[in-house]
């Protein structure tokens, strides 16, 4: 089997085994989802992704259509290194991409994908532990930090990140391995 094979194999797994999460308003102290909206300028969304990403004990599953930030690269990569399962799917334009990070993402030993089904692949989605969905306009880049007006949403939900999670098997079923060089 191959390593994608397996990888989405495991995606799936984890998506599809996760413990339902409680009805709204149903006792025996279930959670209710909570949701904080993050902006620029104004906001150090980049600091608050980080901090989430180091954080991570299971899983992070990345969707990113423009990925040069390499503060977020670094965390992904510590991630893995503690034996997260991290997987991330880019735009095919990543490949050209100057100062794009998937390459050492994919040199680092992260999986890495790339979505060439579509014109663009424009998601930028992370979902955490099968727990936490961060979404937003919030690309993957220096300039979503320090130079434009972007949102991101930090939904902590288990039926939001299953959702996710599932669109993000979806897109892997399509995309083709990081071709890595030697």
């Amino acid at each position: 089997m191959t390593i994608a094979k397996r990888l989405a194999a495991l995606a799936l797994a984890l998506c599809l085994f996760l413990p339902a999460a409680p009805a709204h308003g149903q006792e025996g102290g279930a959670t209710r989802a909570t949701v904080q909206p993050l902006f620029t300028p104004g906001q150090d969304v980049t600091a608050a992704v980080v901090a989430r990403l180091d954080k991570a004990r299971g899983s992070v599953l990345v969707q990113a259509y423009s990925f040069t930030s390499q503060p977020r690269a670094e965390a992904l990569i510590r991630a893995h290194q503690r034996r997260v399962l991290v997987a991330v799917i880019v735009d095919k334009g990543q490949r050209a991409a100057k100062g794009g990070q998937a390459g050492r993402l994919a040199q680092a030993g992260v999986q890495v994908y790339v979505d060439a089904a579509h014109a663009i692949a424009h998601n930028k989605v992370m979902v955490i532990d099968q727990r936490t969905v961060l979404a937003g306009s919030f690309n993957w880049t220096a300039s979503a930090q320090a130079r434009n007006a972007e949102n991101l949403m930090a939904v902590n939900s288990r039926q939001a990140a299953q959702e996710y999670a599932h669109n993000w098997l979806t897109h892997l079923a399509h995309s083709q391995p990081w071709a890595v060089a030697d």
